[in-house]
C-alpha cells in the first residue's frame, strides 16, 4: 500500500451569526462566506484559515464577542486512496493558541 501526503482545506467557522454578523463578515475578510440555517434563522459562516487572514479572523471573534462554543476549525480532507498522511498545517495550532477552540474533520475517500 502506497502512503500519500494530502493538504487538508482548513477554514475557521463562525457557527451562530445573526444575519448582520454574516454579511459584514463576507464583506470585511477575504474570502469568508455564510450560508442560512433556515430552521434557527442564524446563519453558518466559513473562513479559509491563512496567515493572510488569520488577524482578520481574530479581531472579528473578538469584535463581535463570539462565543468559543460558537466557532471551530473545520479540516476537511478528500482523498483518493486508503492509507494516505494528512497534513494539517501549524497555522492550526497558532489559532489554538489565540481562539482555544473545538476541531471539527471530515475525511471523505473517494
Amino acid at each position: 500500500m502506497k502512503n500519500s501526503t494530502i493538504e487538508a482545506e482548513i477554514r475557521f467557522r463562525f457557527l451562530s451569526l445573526d444575519k448582520f454578523q454574516a454579511y459584514s463578515l463576507v464583506r470585511e475578510i477575504l474570502g469568508a462566506t455564510h450560508k442560512e440555517d433556515e430552521a434557527s434563522n442564524r446563519y453558518v459562516a466559513y473562513v479559509p484559515l491563512t496567515k493572510h487572514n488569520f488577524e482578520d479572523i481574530n479581531d472579528y471573534f473578538v469584535r463581535q464577542r463570539v462565543e468559543v462554543e460558537a466557532c471551530d476549525i473545520f479540516v476537511s480532507v478528500n482523498a483518493d486512496a486508503k492509507g494516505a498522511n494528512v497534513n494539517v498545517p501549524t497555522i492550526v495550532n497558532r489559532m489554538l493558541k489565540y481562539i482555544d477552540c473545538k476541531l471539527t474533520f471530515s475525511f471523505t475517500v473517494g
